[in-house]
């Protein structure tokens, strides 16, 4: 009975001992909550999607000749395009070369003033009264050296008109050779008769006559 009490004891003392520990185990805080653990999912990267092998067939013969022919074409017309610029860039610098020139010429035959000289009846030689005129143009074609000159002669109306073209072309060629003489190249001057065609006076009288015969000197534009 004794034993039995004893025994009794042990397990009331161990059962004691078992709820106190198993009360620690269950306090929680009042600022923190008992929360159940959850593991946080993992994430998981998506899988590459594998792409489909195109398979390329190699061009045929006649695809690689059709695709030379093409790229020669283009590079042709590359070509006739560039020539064509440079042709338009070299015209529009000649024809404003050829404005810029002309009016420097126009500018010049209005300064140069050239004058005329006149002949006897009948005569193509150079009257001595008319060479110190040869002289001043001579020097004023000097000074302008890029001029050039055409020397034109003429005739009253008495003769015919093949007599007078001869006559005419004897005057113009009598004033070349004295301004030539004067240091004047022979590739600037031309020579032209007109004969009796262009009058600067009209009338039959001597009057008339002594001005149309000459020679008029005119710069070339």
């Amino acid at each position: 009975m004794k034993a039995f009490r004893c025994l009794l004891l042990a397990m009331l003392i161990l059962s004691w001992g078992l709820g106190v520990s198993c009360a620690r185990k269950v306090i929680h805080s009042e600022a923190t909550p008992y929360a159940p653990f959850r593991a946080e999912p993992k994430s998981v990267e998506p899988r590459p999607v594998a792409k489909p092998e195109v398979i390329t067939k190699a061009p045929s013969v006649d695809q690689l000749a059709a695709m030379e022919r093409e790229k020669k074409l283009k590079e042709e017309a590359l070509r006739e395009e560039a020539l064509r610029e440079k042709e338009q860039k070299e015209k529009a610098l000649k024809e404003e070369t050829a404005k810029r020139e002309t009016w420097d010429r126009e500018t010049i035959v209005e300064k140069i003033n050239l004058e005329s000289i006149y002949f006897d009846f009948d005569q193509a030689i150079i009257r001595p009264d008319q060479k110190a005129v040869m002289i001043k143009n001579a020097e004023r074609l000097k000074t302008n050296q890029q001029v050039r000159l055409r020397i034109e002669g003429n005739c009253d109306e008495r003769g015919t008109a093949e007599y007078n073209l001869a006559l005419g072309q004897k005057r113009a060629d009598a004033a070349k050779d004295f301004l030539e003489g004067l240091g004047i190249s022979n590739k600037r001057m031309l020579t032209i008769s007109y004969g009796f065609e262009r009058p600067l006076e009209q009338g039959n009288n001597e009057a008339a006559w002594t001005k149309n015969r000459r020679v008029d000197f005119v710069p070339i534009r």
